[in-house]
């Protein structure tokens, strides 16, 4: 038995590009938000969709997540 989660990314650059959809599967909320964001800098914020105890949650999350040190802010 596995302990991973599988984490659904949905977000958008601006109005005018299509909307982007990325699942990923990992062990925690964290490494999953990160991992997206090394996929897509540009983006500012997404919607993150996980299942959790047979309940399905959503998060509005902005991006980039992490320490502005490492980041280069």
């Amino acid at each position: 038995m596995t302990d991973k989660k599988m984490f659904k990314f949905i977000g958008s650059d601006d109005l005018r590009t299509p909307i982007i959809t990325d699942e990923i599967e990992s062990r925690g909320y964290k490494k999953a938000v990160k991992s997206f964001q090394m996929k897509y800098p540009k983006l500012q914020e997404v919607i993150v969709e996980w299942v959790k105890n047979g309940v399905e949650l959503s998060k509005l999350q902005k991006l980039p997540m992490g320490r502005k040190k490492k980041l280069g802010g």
